[in-house]
């Protein structure tokens, strides 16, 4: 149990598939211009993608986070007649080996679609469990490699992926599978990582769908914020759990320390100027945290978690003051579905948090994923 979220973690950012960009092999990134007749589609938080309209085609772009200015990989998307590199839309038959992404498959009604997934024990979505019992959906990749054979047996029209460098490659054998990069988890901002909805749905003729669904997000987080943005007290926050030595803190920019800001907490690494997690040693963690407010976790410890169970764990941590008033703010991954639904519910995550730090704002709320645990 102890390595549940670091493997599920891992699964989700795709280290299952190693590889670059497929698409590239067909589509060049390269910059339009000169294009008079090109609109496009409003994205008003995500920065890693964009998508331009023309006449005959949909252009999708993927920008490269690890290189500013450049792009990772570039689509021409057409209804029919398709040219060599260019991709027929809607897909029906697509591989997705980012479980974040099921959630957006499910959202969009394109579970159908899927054929092939990744690390299928991991999975919570009911739907593809029911549909690889049934033979339909077909695990191609577990614990970083991949099966060859059965992806090849499968045929994707396109494999939706999320890389975690631009230098991954994809083997040879599969060169001619059209790979997609899905990089939402490289959104610092919860409103851009669940927009990356509106990426999925390009790919499938679902963009007005899609546009609902996000606005519909958008709305009641920023409602949610506006509620949090006057109070006048903030308390404490920090994050993660010691583990193998080090404690990884999430960075200032990060997606939890804006969750935390406009949940009306002071997140007390928010002056660091980082969007990744950073290790620290106990003591560096201790220092700064000792008489914080409150202490976000997410993952299992022991058979049921509890303020017992985590001191057995490590009896240094009954030294913080969130444990001492048992103001520890917990998320158990398996019972919730954490990772493979919460990117796209960042609402319901803000709301949590509200709802630990001024409960007073939310009565009579039920947490969807982080309470307080008693």
């Amino acid at each position: 149990m102890k390595n549940y979220v670091r493997k599920l973690t891992l699964l989700l950012m795709g280290t299952m598939l190693s590889v670059l960009v497929g698409g590239c092999h067909l589509n060049s990134a390269k910059q339009d211009t000169g294009i008079v007749d090109q609109t496009e589609t409003s994205v008003e938080y995500a920065k890693g993608f964009a998508i331009f309209h023309y006449p005959d085609y949909t252009k999708v772009v993927v920008f490269n986070p690890w290189e500013k200015g450049k792009l990772l990989a570039s689509f021409e998307l057409v209804k029919k007649n398709p040219q060599k590199g260019q991709i027929l839309v809607p897909l029906n038959n697509v591989a997705i080996f980012s479980a974040t992404q099921l959630d957006a498959m499910r959202k969009l009604g394109l579970l159908d679609k899927v054929m092939g997934v990744s690390d299928v024990k991991y999975l919570k979505n009911e739907e593809i469990l029911k549909r690889y019992a049934e033979k339909k959906v077909t695990e191609l990749a577990q614990n970083g490699d991949f099966f060859v054979e059965k992806i090849l047996e499968t045929a994707p029209h396109a494999l939706f992926y999320s890389p975690f460098n631009a230098q991954q490659k994809m083997p040879a054998v599969l060169s001619s599978i059209t790979a997609i990069p899905f990089l939402d988890y490289m959104e610092p901002s919860p409103l851009g990582r669940a927009e990356w909805i509106k990426f999925t749905a390009a790919f499938f003729g679902k963009e007005k769908q899609a546009d609902s669904i996000f606005n519909q997000i958008k709305t009641q987080y920023l409602k949610l914020k506006e509620l949090a943005a006057h109070v006048k007290y903030r308390p404490t926050v920090f994050s993660g759990k010691y583990y193998d030595g080090q404690w990884y803190v999430p960075g200032g920019d990060s997606y939890f320390a804006r969750i935390f800001k406009d949940a009306g907490g002071d997140y007390l690494w928010k002056d660091v100027p980082r969007q990744a997690s950073f290790p620290l040693d106990f003591e560096a963690v201790f220092k700064r945290a000792q008489n914080a407010d409150f202490w976000r976790i997410t993952g299992t410890f022991g058979v049921n978690p509890s303020y017992t169970e985590l001191a057995d764990e490590n009896h240094l941590f009954t030294k913080f003051r969130a444990f001492q008033k048992h103001h520890i703010i917990y998320c158990n991954p398996e019972k919730t579905a954490y990772f493979e639904t919460s990117p796209l519910a960042p609402q319901i995550l803000l709301a949590d948090f509200i709802k630990a730090f001024h409960p007073e704002l939310l009565p009579g709320y039920q947490p969807g994923y982080y309470k307080i645990l008693p």
